[in-house]
């Protein structure tokens, strides 16, 4: 038996072929829905204006819903945790991760479709910050809300026991830094008192005293007070297991906007009406079909 081989063009060729008949079916059906339209065209309307209504209707401003949206720091539970047991509260609860693209443990942007990949590297997915979200009706709710949600998360039993161990490691950083500041401001008053007779001269994070060459230990404290600018701004955000950033905000545009709905409204009006002008045109055929099969 003898084979032929298939060249990149045989492939591409077979593919674009492929895809000229499915659009060519897909121009088929829709003239097919347009002609019944057409010839059914009481049904397909009545039924596409009751689709608008409906779409109006539920669009009206008493109805609205927006998105409320807040980004949490974590204080010892993590991510996957307080996420789950957030979206657990209510069927319209749901959380995401917070991405930190430049590495300066900052939060970039929030991951919305859930794309983001956790073992990715340069997209780093942050293990202190959470992004939560609620659907609400009335904007006038969301502190209530915000209080419901607030109280939910502090009061977990796990949550508060991994909180106190997260905060009993900051509060002995904290009296770390604090006893190397006092080191530091020592060190510096008896080194610049008890030099102040020499010949100095300074050249960079050098100095020269003399003949004597010293390095000053400048670099090491200045990415030290960095790190403790850090962890101080980070020990000012733990007083609970979870922290909000910022009070939740509904985003300016209604999930169930009125042109949204509209459309939305009328494409499912013009397809029930197509349906049911298909039904009734065929009503003979199905009913001969119901019959031979009984």
């Amino acid at each position: 038996m003898e084979y032929s081989e298939m060249t990149l063009w045989d492939v591409i060729g077979i593919c674009l072929k492929w895809v000229g008949k499915v659009m060519l079916a897909c121009w088929h059906f829709f003239a097919e829905m347009i002609r019944l339209a057409y010839r059914k065209w009481y049904i397909v309307g009545c039924l596409t204006l009751i689709g608008i209504a409906v779409g109006i209707y539920y669009s009206r401003p008493s109805n609205k819903k927006y998105k409320v949206n807040a980004i949490a720091t974590l204080n010892g539970p993590s991510v996957k945790d307080v996420a789950d047991y957030y979206e657990s509260l209510e069927w319209n609860f749901q959380a995401f991760n917070v991405i930190d693209c430049l590495h300066d443990g900052e939060p970039d942007f929030v991951d919305y479709k859930h794309k983001n990949n956790h073992l990715d590297t340069i997209n780093k997915c942050m293990t202190d910050q959470i992004a939560l979200q609620f659907i609400i009706r009335d904007t006038f709710g969301i502190p209530q809300k915000e209080a419901y949600i607030l109280d939910k998360l502090n009061n977990n039993e796990a949550f508060v026991h991994s909180y106190n161990i997260f905060k009993t490691h900051l509060d002995r950083l904290y009296e770390f830094d604090k006893t190397q500041v006092e080191k530091i401001d020592s060190m510096t008053t008896l080194f610049y008192s008890s030099s102040s007779a020499q010949h100095l001269q300074s050249n960079a994070w050098e100095l020269m005293m003399g003949r004597q060459e010293i390095i000053l230990p400048n670099k090491s404290i200045d990415q030290f007070f960095t790190s403790k600018a850090n962890r101080d701004r980070r020990y000012a955000m733990t007083t609970a297991p979870v922290v909000l950033h910022n009070h939740f905000i509904p985003q300016k545009r209604a999930e169930n906007g009125r042109l949204k709905c509209t459309v939305l409204g009328l494409l499912i009006g013009w397809l029930l009406g197509s349906l049911l002008a298909w039904i009734v045109e065929q009503r003979k055929s199905i009913s001969s079909w119901l019959k031979a099969g009984a």
